[in-house]
């Protein structure tokens, strides 16, 4: 076999290698849309803090096409994984003149999303440098016309985030950020939390409980209402800490522990509004329920595992804290 045949084999060797090892799947801890200018993108922040630009919304942002033009995305020579929108021949040059941009393409970024679905990110470190490779395509003359119209989003986009640096600059040198970040606080718990007490309607049907005590094993009586107090730790942990960060903390100051009863006078649900906070609040307990529904009876375990792949935590055990272990020995003893 001719030597330069054997090079271009070993270097997609090493391609294929290097994928493998960067294929660990992160996890989605948040997800929201950002605005740059007049474009939107999704985004998120995964398990080890990196902020990522969805790959598949980019490319619809931007008017980036699949085409034959995207059929070779990893370069035999160089051991680079293009992504689509990358994937240009006539761009290459431009990717190979960035040696950071290329540092980036060695170690792609696949995301496990906060619904499931499997997606490929763009560190938001390396957005300015993909926007230059087409802005310097487009200034030495070489994209064609559906290209040039990227060209223009890449150089409005790359605008958009001078001006957003700057603005996070001068609120980081004046302590501005705190009092955003105050306010956006106070914007959701507004939209969560009712300025005054509701009156009671159960929100958490028999069956979201008939099918917690199902899959712990525990046997349920349908005629009471009573639920140990447990149950009220799980349902902190599987409906009110999916709500918006800082929704559960301001409930309960709403909602005080009383030191005789050892008991909240109210359910939380009463101090949420029922245009936006019961209205999510449902949805969690619906989508919780069908989880608990897919488990089969006893196997707790089973059930964690699928609530951690639906939504999966920013640390550490999700149950950790709950002494699961403990609970599921007393109820074998």
């Amino acid at each position: 076999m001719p030597e330069k045949s054997k090079a271009i084999i070993r270097a997609k060797h090493g391609a294929a290698a290097r994928w493998d090892e960067t294929d660990a799947v992160r996890f989605a801890i948040d997800e929201g849309v950002a605005a740059f200018g007049n474009l939107e993108f999704r985004c998120a922040v995964l398990d080890d803090e990196t902020r990522v630009i969805n790959g598949t919304e980019f490319m619809r942002v931007m008017g980036i096409y699949r085409s034959g033009a995207l059929s070779t995305r990893r370069s035999d020579q160089d051991e680079i994984y293009f992504p689509l929108h990358l994937a240009f021949k006539n761009l290459r040059p431009f990717i190979l003149d960035d040696p950071d941009l290329v540092d980036a393409l060695r170690v792609p970024i696949r995301y496990r999303s906060v619904k499931g679905s499997i997606a490929e990110g763009i560190p938001a470190l390396v957005l300015r440098r993909i926007c230059s490779v087409w802005v310097r395509a487009r200034n030495a003359g070489v994209l064609g016309s559906s290209q040039e119209r990227i060209a223009e989003k890449a150089e409005n986009l790359l605008n958009a985030l001078a001006d957003i640096a700057i603005i996070s600059l001068i609120d980081e040198a004046t302590g501005y950020q705190k009092r955003r970040a105050h306010d956006e606080l106070q914007k959701i718990l507004r939209a969560y939390i009712a300025p005054e007490l509701l009156p009671y309607q159960t929100r958490f049907p028999l069956s979201y409980y008939e099918q917690i005590y199902r899959v712990m094993g525990w046997p349920y009586d349908a005629s009471t209402t009573k639920r140990t107090a447990y149950v009220g730790k799980l349902t902190n942990k599987l409906i009110y800490d999916k709500l918006p960060p800082g929704v559960l903390p301001q409930l309960k100051r709403s909602n005080p522990v009383i030191p005789e009863t050892k008991r909240r006078k109210h359910k939380h649900f009463q101090f949420l509004t029922d245009t936006v906070g019961n209205v999510h609040l449902e949805k969690q307990i619906a989508a919780v329920t069908t989880l608990l529904r897919a488990t089969p009876d006893g196997n707790w375990k089973l059930f964690e595992t699928l609530f951690n792949h639906a939504y999966p935590p920013a640390q550490g055990d999700l149950f950790a804290n709950l002494d699961v272990e403990r609970l599921l020995d007393e109820r074998d003893s």
